[in-house]
C-alpha cells in the first residue's frame, strides 16, 4: 500500500464520519423541532451566538470568496495550465450543470433577499426593487428558467448551434454562478453594516452544539457501588460500533483516475467518461472505506455489540431500574437481530454475494432489491426502528416504568454517547435499507457512461455524462435515500404508542420471525422456478425490471412536481376550532362578551 492509498483511506475515514456524525445532529435537531411543533413547547432555535458585525462580514464573505474561487479553478483552470479543458460529452455535461446552477443560485439569492426585506424592511434601494417581486414569483420564473434551458440544449443538441450552445453554458454559466455567489455573500456582508452586533443561529443547529457543549462539562457521576470499569467501557462499547459499521457502506460507484509514469495513482487527472460495463482497474478508488467479501455480515457482527453495552451498563450501575432497562435491552435487540438477519436471507439469495457495492452493482442492471424481496424490505424496516430502541420500541428507556432504563445511572458525556448512539444507529440502519432494497447509490436509468432510457430492446432516450457527473448525483441520490429512511423513522416516533413489552416479544417471536422464515422458503421457489424456465420468461423478467425502474422515475418526476407545485402555491389560512367546546358555541351561535368596566 502507497502513502497515497494510506492518505486516500485516512480521507474516506474522516468523509464518512463526519457526514454520519452531521447528518445524526441534523436528526436530533429534526426531533426537537418536531417535538417543539407536536407539544407546543419550546423549540431548539433560541440558541444564539452574538458576533461583533466585522466578524459577521467576514463569515459572511469569506466562504462565498473561496466557492467562487473554486468555481473558477474547475471551469477555467486550463487557462493557467491547471488540467485540460473538457471535450465532447464532458463539455457539454459541464455547460448543463454550471448554467442549472448558475439559474438555481440566481434565483435563490433573489428570493432570499426578498422574503429578508419583506420581513425586516427595506435597507438599501435594491431592497425597494426586489421587493416587487415576491419570494413565490422569483420560484416560479426560476423554473421555468430551469426547463427552458433544458428544452433549449435538447432540441440544439447535434446542431451546428449545440457546439455554441455549450461553449456559452460553460462559460457563461460558470461566470453567472460566481457572480451570484460572490452579490448574495456581499450584500449579506452590506447591509449588516450599521449593525452592532449580529446574531447567529443557524436555524436551531446551535441547540445541540450548545447541548454537546454542556455535556463536556457535566460531572462524570459514578454510584458508589457501581462497577467503575464496566460502567465506563459501557458507553464506548455502544457508540463506536455504531461509527464503524460504515466502513463497509458503499456511498457511490468507484472512481476512476489516470495512472501516472511511475505506475502511481494521479489525482489530477479524473476520467472524463468510463464504459458501461466493466471498472476501472489501475487509477480505481471505490467509494468505500473497506471493500469486504463479507460485508453484511462484518455490519451485523460490529451492530451486534451494542447489546453487550446495554447489558454492561444495566449490570454495572447497582441499580434495580438500570438493572431492568439492561434486561429488556439485551432481550429486545437479541430477540430483533434474528429477524433483521434471516429478513436479509432472502436478498442474499438473489444477489449471489455478500458484498455491499455487488448488490448495489445487481440492482444497477436489474431492479432495486424492494421490488424483488419487498416482504424483506418491511420485514427489516420494522426489525431496525426495534433495534435502535426507539418510539414505539423504547421499553429498554420507558421513563414511565423504569425511570431512564439502563442508563440511569449515567451523566455527562458518558450519557450523551447512549443518546447520540441510537440516533447514529438510526443513520446506519438507514444506509443499509438503502443499500440493500433502495438502489444505494443508484437512480433509475442512470449507468456509469450517463443516462440510457431503454423498456426491453426499445431505447426512448440516451444521454452520455461526465464520469464526474455520475458519481456526485449517485452519492447525493444515496445521501437523499438515507435522509428520507431517517426522516420516516422519525415520523413514526410521533405516530405510534409504546407496546407492552408482552407485545413486543410477541410481534418479534410470533410475527417477525415466522415471516421472515416464509419469505426465504417463497424466494428459494421463486428462483427454483426462474432457473428452470424458458428464455422468454428470462426476457419478460427484464421488461418487468425496466418497467419498475420507469415506475420509479415517474414517481419521482411526479413527486417533484407536486413538490414544487406545493411550494409555488400562496398558502391559505383557516381558523380552525381546537376544543369541543369552541364547536359548540359555534353551533349555538357563538358567545357573547359583556363590555369590560372599571
Amino acid at each position: 500500500m502507497t502513502l497515497i492509498d494510506v492518505v486516500l483511506v485516512i480521507v474516506k475515514v474522516v468523509l464518512v464520519v463526519v457526514v454520519m456524525m452531521h447528518l445524526a445532529i441534523f436528526l436530533t435537531w429534526a426531533d426537537r423541532r418536531q417535538g417543539a411543533m407536536i407539544q407546543d413547547r419550546i423549540g431548539p432555535n433560541r440558541a444564539v451566538i452574538w458576533l461583533p458585525t466585522p466578524i459577521a462580514q467576514g463569515l459572511a464573505f469569506g466562504p462565498a470568496l473561496g466557492a467562487a474561487a473554486l468555481v473558477a479553478w474547475i471551469a477555467f483552470g486550463h487557462l493557467a495550465g491547471l488540467g485540460e479543458a473538457p471535450t465532447g460529452p464532458a463539455r457539454i455535461s459541464a455547460a448543463m450543470m454550471f448554467s442549472q446552477l448558475a439559474i438555481a443560485f440566481t434565483w435563490a439569492t433573489a428570493a432570499l433577499i426578498s422574503a429578508r426585506s419583506r420581513q425586516r424592511g427595506p435597507r438599501i434601494k435594491f431592497d425597494l426593487w426586489i421587493e416587487t417581486f415576491s419570494p413565490r414569483t422569483i420560484f416560479v420564473g426560476g423554473l421555468v428558467t430551469h426547463v427552458a434551458t433544458l428544452l433549449v440544449g435538447s432540441a440544439m443538441r447535434g446542431t451546428e448551434v449545440g457546439p455554441v450552445l455549450a461553449d456559452v453554458g460553460y462559460g457563461g454559466g460558470a461566470a453567472v454562478l460566481m457572480f451570484a455567489i460572490l452579490f448574495g455573500a456581499g450584500y449579506s456582508a452590506y447591509v449588516i453594516r450599521r449593525e452592532k452586533r449580529v446574531g447567529l443561529r443557524l436555524i436551531g443547529l446551535l441547540h445541540a452544539a450548545a447541548d454537546g457543549l454542556k455535556t463536556l462539562w457535566k460531572e462524570d457521576f459514578i454510584p458508589p457501588n457501581a462497577d467503575r470499569l464496566l460502567h465506563s467501557i459501557a458507553p464506548l462499547i455502544s457508540f463506536f460500533p455504531a461509527l464503524a459499521v460504515f466502513a463497509v457502506i458503499p456511498f457511490g460507484d468507484t472512481l476512476c483516475f489516470g495512472v501516472g509514469a511511475d505506475g502511481h495513482l494521479d489525482l489530477m487527472k479524473l476520467a472524463r467518461a468510463v464504459p458501461r460495463e466493466g471498472l476501472c482497474t489501475d487509477g480505481a478508488v471505490p467509494l468505500q472505506i473497506a471493500s469486504l467479501n463479507v460485508g453484511v455480515l462484518y455490519f451485523f457482527a460490529l451492530a451486534g455489540t451494542g447489546i453487550v453495552g446495554a447489558a454492561l451498563a444495566g449490570w454495572a450501575s447497582d441499580n434495580k431500574y438500570s438493572l431492568l432497562g439492561g434486561l429488556r435491552a439485551a432481550s429486545q435487540m437479541v430477540s430483533y437481530e434474528v429477524t433483521m438477519g434471516l429478513a436479509l436471507i432472502g436478498a442474499m439469495m438473489v444477489y449471489g454475494t455478500l458484498r455491499l457495492e455487488d448488490m448495489v452493482r445487481w440492482q444497477t442492471e436489474n431492479t432495486w432489491g424492494i421490488f424483488v424481496q419487498p416482504l424483506a424490505f418491511f420485514l427489516f424496516f420494522a426489525a431496525a426502528v426495534a433495534e435502535s430502541k426507539r418510539i414505539p420500541f423504547d421499553l429498554p428507556e420507558g421513563e414511565s416504568e423504569i425511570v431512564a432504563g439502563y442508563f440511569t445511572e449515567y451523566a455527562g458525556m458518558k450519557f450523551a454517547m447512549f443518546f447520540f448512539s441510537e440516533y447514529i444507529a438510526v443513520v446506519s440502519s438507514s444506509a443499509l435499507m438503502a443499500t440493500l432494497f433502495l438502489g444505494g447509490w443508484n437512480l433509475p436509468f442512470l449507468y456509469r457512461d450517463g443516462i440510457h432510457v431503454a423498456i426491453g430492446g426499445t431505447v426512448l432516450f440516451e444521454q452520455a455524462m461526465s464520469h464526474g457527473g455520475v458519481i456526485v448525483l449517485g452519492a447525493l441520490a444515496f445521501l437523499f435515500k438515507i435522509i428520507a429512511l431517517c426522516w420516516l423513522q422519525l415520523m413514526i416516533r410521533w405516530t405510534l404508542p409504546r407496546f407492552r413489552y408482552d407485545q413486543l416479544m410477541r410481534l418479534g417471536w410470533r410475527k417477525l420471525l415466522p415471516a421472515s422464515l416464509v419469505n426465504i422458503l417463497a424466494t428459494g421457489l421463486v428462483l427454483l422456478l426462474v432457473d428452470a424456465a424458458s428464455g422468454g420468461v428470462s426476457a419478460g423478467l427484464r421488461v418487468a425490471a425496466d418497467l419498475s425502474m420507469l415506475l420509479l422515475a415517474l414517481t419521482g418526476a411526479g413527486c417533484g412536481v407536486w413538490l414544487l407545485v406545493f411550494l409555488a402555491k400562496p398558502p391559505t389560512k383557516r381558523a380552525m376550532l381546537a376544543s369541543s367546546s369552541a364547536q359548540y358555541a359555534q353551533s349555538v351561535g357563538g358567545t357573547r362578551s359583556a363590555r369590560m368596566g372599571a
